[in-house]
């Protein structure tokens, strides 16, 4: 007989995704404090308390744990861009996205994980990070819907484009040795499409 809806799941299943929760945790902790390079199995597998095997039943390799974390930052930059709903798309996915992936943010150094999605395009894990950027940057797709389909794609594509560049450069610290604010930048960004 199966499980009716509201019942607890079995004890081994809750307490093999708390086993994946602590592991996830104990990799953002590591991550924020040792960055990209110095983020080990070991590390982590240390910081949560559990043996190395153990992170191995979860993810394969260092790869595959870092690109947990980034799927996860991608959902939380969806749920950055919901709760700001009430500003101009373009507005709301730029904070967003500096918010989550800007400079001095663990997420910057996750960048360089989710570009290289791009060059593994027919893989899981890229099926899955456009997914989550098609999903978090929904709004910029949105905001054209009365232009023709063609434009509509065209104008989402450059303000996504705008958003990740504006957070690589966020991200890299170039921003702020060229003493400019995100903020200056997306309005800049905003007078120049007004004008288009």
């Amino acid at each position: 007989m199966g499980r009716t809806v509201g019942t607890r799941a079995p004890v081994g299943l809750r307490g093999r995704e708390d086993t994946r929760e602590r592991l996830r945790a104990a990799a953002w902790t590591v991550f924020r404090r040792e960055g990209l390079g110095g983020t080990t199995v070991r590390a982590v597998a240390t910081e949560a308390g559990a043996a190395v095997g153990s992170l191995y039943t979860y993810y394969p390799d260092k790869e595959a744990l870092l690109q947990d974390l980034s799927l996860s930052a991608l959902a939380e930059l969806g749920r950055e861009v919901a709760a700001r709903r009430a500003r101009p798309p373009v507005v709301a996915v730029a904070e967003a996205t500096c918010a989550i992936f800007g400079a001095g943010t663990p997420g910057a150094a996750l960048l360089p994980v989710l570009f290289r999605a791009g060059q593994t395009t027919g893989t899981d894990f890229g099926r899955r990070v456009a997914g989550r950027i098609l999903t978090a940057l929904g709004p910029l797709a949105g905001e054209h819907k009365a232009q023709a389909p063609a434009e509509a794609a065209a104008r989402a594509l450059a303000a996504t484009s705008f958003v990740f560049g504006l957070a690589l450069l966020d991200s890299s610290g170039l921003l702020a040795r060229l003493e400019a604010e995100p903020e200056c930048i997306v309005a800049a960004y905003l007078a120049l499409t007004a004008k288009a």
